[in-house]
């Protein structure tokens, strides 16, 4: 009887451990995540030929030991504005950067699955209030131009490092693009805008003939050659090709970009989306509702894909779904339903989360299929228990894009500052430079400032105090 007994516990303790097993990159396995913050890219020229650094934060599995591991990109929403206009436009604050709410949570379940994830800034900046519709059309497809370039440029970026410094261990052949919204259309048109004549469409141009997109103007293929497709964000030399998309509510330029490249897109798109449609129509402006250009979205992606042959990797085991295989539509949402903001209440950030879960639920496995990624059994951690971010050697123009001031304008005394590393003191300034309030408080990223009732209305400089640098960020309170 004891011999029984003990084989009994013996089995039931072997079932016990066999059952914590789960599948890595399709389960959480890593309680642990490091974030990498301000890793530098690349760098351009943006639409008013400034110099702008490209940056990306990098999250991983801590205390991982796999020495290839699959990519995700996922970048930004903001409709290719500087995050300022984007936030006003949206009615969303903060929006538009790489610390996005629902891009952060998305690496973070990613990176606990065994991913390595990176969410990116690309350069931004149109005239969405161009007098005519031929301009905006214009000045969009140019911003989405420069931001596939900066795409393409990580894409290289992370190749080059994969075969020298070998920093992040990834696996070359292994990586998949997308993001929110306009985010999403950065990896759609990395995957599929890839030939010269895609360009020379009566959509993208002007009624005299002129291409909307002129690759000889700086910034459009600064120091690219004759591959302006490739760009000059830098990293040159090596491949820029992805093995994936995922595509949260993005759309395509044109179906006829769409040919056989066998790159696979996984979609969710809230069928109620203003911003970016659910099948094909004319995105308008944030503000205004003006009438930009006609862009294809899930439903209509996910046909032309299936027509040709790009969504075969997704099967059999995802051929039934519905409508198209990869797409899932949220019915009865609308713009990045799983996002939430400065002024999110505790449920919306409730209901953000359960979609962000619904995007690893439903991504996580099409992906395991599509990147052919291999089954490792590990222990189930289903809890995330730590964060520790680094930074790499801090540059003040990387700073300057982490630090925000919201709302702004702000229509009652307070304000909400987030910066990308602790400050120590914020400052409200004149614009003449005298200080108007001083607070100081123990290090912070996040700080919600209470101001006086009595403020006056107007412009006001905020400074905060880093141990690296003084930042100012412009702020307009108009009670």
């Amino acid at each position: 009887m004891r011999s029984l007994y003990l084989l009994l516990a013996g089995f039931a303790s072997s079932l016990t451990l066999w059952a914590q097993l789960v599948t890595r990159f399709i389960d959480p396995v890593f309680s642990q995540v490091r974030i990498i913050r301000g890793v530098q890219y690349g760098s351009n020229v943006d639409f008013a030929q400034t110099p702008v650094n490209l940056y990306m934060d990098v999250y991983e599995p801590l205390g991982d030991t796999m020495q290839k591991r699959p990519v995700i990109i996922l970048i930004h929403a903001g409709s290719f504005l500087q995050p300022s206009i984007a936030s006003s436009g949206f009615g969303r604050t903060p929006i538009g950067t790489r610390v996005d709410s629902g891009i952060v949570a998305l690496c973070l379940e990613f990176a606990r699955r065994g991913y390595v994830a990176i969410s990116a800034d690309h350069r931004v900046g149109w005239n969405p209030q161009a007098t005519t519709q031929e301009a905006r059309a214009q000045g969009i497809i140019q911003a989405v131009w420069r931001a596939v370039q900066d795409g393409r440029a990580l894409v290289r970026y992370l190749r080059k490092d994969a075969a020298t410094t070998n920093s992040f261990r990834i696996d070359s052949n292994r990586i998949a693009m997308g993001g929110s919204s306009s985010g999403a259309y950065v990896g759609l048109h990395v995957a599929y805008l890839n030939r010269p004549e895609e360009l020379d469409n009566p959509k993208f141009k002007f009624p005299d003939g002129t291409l909307f997109v002129d690759t000889t103007a700086p910034g459009m293929d600064r120091g690219s050659g004759p591959n302006a497709f490739e760009g000059g964000s830098g990293n040159p030399g090596y491949p820029s090709t992805i093995q994936a998309v995922l595509n949260l509510g993005g759309a395509v330029g044109d179906t006829s970009f769409i040919q056989n490249e066998g790159v696979p897109v996984i979609s969710l798109h809230g069928v109620q989306d203003p911003t970016t449609p659910y099948t094909s129509g004319v995105v308008v402006t944030a503000v205004g509702n003006y009438p930009i250009i006609e862009v294809f979205g899930s439903y209509a992606l996910h046909e032309n894909l299936e027509l040709k042959g790009n969504l075969q990797a997704l099967k059999p085991e995802y051929a039934g779904d519905q409508p198209f295989p990869g797409l899932y539509p949220w019915q009865g949402a609308g713009f990045e339903p799983f996002g939430w903001y400065a002024n999110s209440t505790d449920a919306d950030k409730a209901r953000a989360r359960r979609y962000v879960d619904t995007v690893v639920w439903f991504a996580a496995p099409r992906l395991f299929k599509v990147l052919q990624l291999p089954t490792v059994q590990m222990p189930a951690a289903p809890t995330l228990t730590e964060v520790i971010e680094a930074t790499t050697s801090l540059q003040g123009e990387d700073e300057r894009l982490a630090f925000q001031v919201f709302p702004s304008p702000a229509w009652s005394p307070q304000m909400e500052i987030r910066c990308g590393v602790p400050f120590t003191a914020v400052d409200l300034l004149t614009l003449q430079g005298h200080v108007v309030l001083r607070q100081e408080m123990p290090p912070t990223s996040e700080y919600l400032w209470h101001l006086p009732a009595t403020l006056s209305a107007g412009l006001y400089l905020v400074r905060v105090t880093t141990p690296h640098i003084t930042l100012y960020q412009r702020w307009s309170y108009q009670p």
